[in-house]
């Protein structure tokens, strides 16, 4: 705009000097001619003041046109602006930026929860049983017994503890014989116990289980925990961890056991996480079997797998036990730096490493608390009661343990046992 009322201005200027030069130069005119020309002189002269006026009332006429243009502009890049955001706050809530939807998981899991998922009081305090826990020999099936000891002691219940490495089908057996009223059992699918599950529930012997993918049904188990639902979130978990912490970018290899059906739920709802928020990411499975993990050959397939892809730098244990001996082995081979070493399900050697800088982050999955709910239904069966929450139930509690602040404390109860005080938070639902 400025542009346009310099050259309008300047028109009248130069008109103004032109009529000036032409009225000097003719010194010849008498006073007569003078007179005239400087009559003419004086009009042309309010004629050029009027023309500037008027020129420079369109001018400002323009300007404001121009100032009232430039700010409805402005109002409407502003308003495109505010929608553009609110679309891309819509777009990252529906997850199209995987990498927030990812922090925005992780953020939200760091927490350890408060309360036990039971609230239905007992009817009534339920006289003395017998249980037996199958202890399959691993660190975890360890932690699950402390809280059947822990909850049996708490209702002044008897426990028989029957431990096996393999063969989960014989230690039931032993339990039936011994005329136990309960079982408790863990990562065991009904295929491979079927003729003692059907010998033990037609002997009035119900079993509760947790940490598989089996429903419970009046042929099978009496209860789950830590079913399907509850592995697919932690496998959801750990894997938007990871995505966030390498801003989606990792080449991720899971070591699991697919044998067992919890943990093929875990991989596939690893897979389906990176297929959602991570489409640059890479996930592979290393498969290997219980024999293999018995014999100690999983650090040595680690190994293996790492150098013939070194472009893996995340470690994804589908649960402690399989990260035993890992560390160690890949620092003796060279090959720990740059690696990540992440998983599901840690234990108090995962959370002295974490402390230690050589294992990152892993999901909490109190065992414990397992064994104390396991009884729980127990207890509500043997006063008659229905459990109405069981299916609410079967997703334990979690959270993330991701810097040594928050690993150290859990190493002396090697792990997260479960909700604080949830012994006196069971205790009451019970009545004792």
């Amino acid at each position: 705009m400025m542009k346009s009322r310099t050259r309008i201005l300047a028109a009248p200027l130069a008109l103004a000097l032109a009529v000036a030069a032409c009225g000097g130069s003719d010194d010849s005119d008498d006073s007569g001619d003078s007179g005239d020309d400087e009559a003419s002189a004086t009009a042309a002269a309010e004629e050029e003041t009027t023309e500037t006026e008027a020129a420079d009332d369109e001018v400002a006429e323009e300007e404001a046109a121009d100032d009232e243009a430039s700010e409805d502009a402005a109002d409407a890049a502003d308003e495109e602006a505010a929608d553009d955001e609110a679309g891309d706050d819509e777009a990252a809530a529906e997850g199209g930026d995987g990498v927030a939807a990812a922090q925005a998981f992780v953020d939200e899991n760091l927490v350890p929860p408060a309360d036990i998922g039971p609230t239905i009081p007992l009817d009534s305090v339920p006289e003395a049983k017998t249980v037996a826990w199958l202890d399959c020999s691993l660190p975890s099936c360890a932690a699950i017994g402390i809280g059947f000891e822990e909850a049996t002691a708490a209702l002044g219940w008897n426990l028989e503890t029957i431990t096996y490495t393999t063969d989960a089908a014989s230690s039931f057996q032993q339990a039936i014989d011994q005329g136990v009223d309960y079982v408790g059992i863990s990562g065991t699918p009904p295929a491979l116990i079927q003729d003692q599950l059907d010998a033990a529930n037609a002997a009035g012997i119900k079993t509760m289980s947790c940490f598989d993918a089996t429903l419970p049904a009046e042929d099978g188990f009496a209860m789950q925990c830590g079913d399907a639902t509850s592995v697919e979130v932690a496998g959801e978990m750990i894997s938007n961890a990871i995505i966030a912490d390498s801003g989606g970018s990792a080449n991720v290899l899971m070591v699991n056991i697919p044998d067992f059906t919890v943990l093929a739920v875990e991989s596939e709802a690893s897979q389906a996480t990176y297929d959602a928020n991570c489409p640059d990411c890479t996930f592979e499975e290393l498969a290997l079997t219980l024999d293999q993990l018995l014999a100690g050959e999983v650090p040595g397939a680690i190994v293996a797998s790492l150098q013939s892809n070194p472009d893996i730098d995340y470690l994804h244990f589908a649960f402690d036990g399989l990260a035993g001996g890992v560390v160690a082995t890949l620092q003796d081979a060279d090959l720990l730096e740059g690696v990540n070493l992440v998983g599901v399900d840690y234990n108090g050697q995962i959370l002295q490493e974490i402390v230690d800088g050589t294992q990152q982050f892993w999901t909490t999955n109190p065992k414990t608390y397992a064994g104390w709910l396991m009884v729980d239904a127990m207890a509500r069966d043997a006063v008659g009661m229905d459990n109405p929450e069981e299916r609410e139930n079967a997703m334990v509690p979690s959270f993330l343990v991701n810097s040594p602040e928050v690993a150290e404390p859990l190493i002396p109860t090697d792990g997260w046992p479960g909700p604080e005080g949830m012994d006196q938070q069971f205790a009451e639902l019970w009545g004792v």
